[in-house]
């Protein structure tokens, strides 16, 4: 054998033996470190095409606070002072009976300023006849008083009012919680002569009111 011939048939060995491991890897599929795998790219590759290729999580929105304004509780209207009859601590009123006036003082000791309706005042008043004595006489017969539906007075009897003589009284005021203003009811029965000397008399019926207004809150407004 010539050395060429050796040399010929090595080649071909060399060359078969490649063959027959390329062929092996393409019929496994496996592939070689290093070398291009069965996808045709290196395994690196390969895992980052099999990531790339996994659909990505959807992230879940985490809740949120609310940001709807809350309503505001209605508020309670503010309190409003009333001043009254007696704001000044006094108050004169003069109301018609037949030929004369019935004329009718009220006053009270304590401070308009500083009244709640906690308080119970005393609110007193004196009553007479202002006019000419010569057109007969005139009596109280009946003096009534009320507020918040109580009777505060009630008075029966032949009382003068004429000069130099008046009627007095006193009423004690009780508490009106919350309120504003406190409404007493006076009344008056008169018996008048019709005529000097006659002792004929007829009855009139005399009304007024006084509203005590309460300058403070008492405790249950301020709640």
């Amino acid at each position: 054998m010539t050395p060429s011939n050796s040399s010929h048939r090595l080649r071909n060995t060399t060359t078969l033996g490649a063959l027959s491991l390329a062929t092996v890897l393409a019929i496994s599929g496996c592939s070689v470190p290093g070398l291009p795998g069965a996808s045709g790219a290196p395994m690196a590759q390969k895992a980052a095409l099999v990531q790339a290729a996994t659909p990505a999580a959807t992230p879940v929105p985490s809740p949120t606070a609310s940001t709807e304004t809350p309503t505001p509780s209605p508020k309670a209207p503010a309190w409003v002072p009333v001043s009254g009859d007696l704001s000044r601590g006094s108050v004169t009123h003069t109301l018609g009976a037949a030929s004369r006036h019935l004329t009718i003082d009220y006053w009270m000791s304590d401070d308009p300023a500083t009244l709640t309706p906690d308080d119970s005042p005393i609110i007193r008043l004196s009553a007479h006849l202002d006019g000419p004595s010569d057109a007969g006489a005139i009596e109280v017969t009946s003096f009534n008083a009320t507020a918040l539906g109580k009777v505060l007075a009630n008075d029966t009897g032949n009382f003068a009012v004429q000069p130099p003589y008046s009627y007095s009284s006193g009423l004690v005021l009780p508490a009106n919680p919350t309120a504003h203003s406190t409404q007493i009811i006076v009344t008056f029965d008169l018996l008048t002569e019709t005529a000097p000397g006659t002792g004929v008399f007829t009855r009139q019926t005399i009304l007024d009111t006084v509203n005590v207004g309460y300058a403070r809150p008492g405790t249950e407004s301020r709640n």
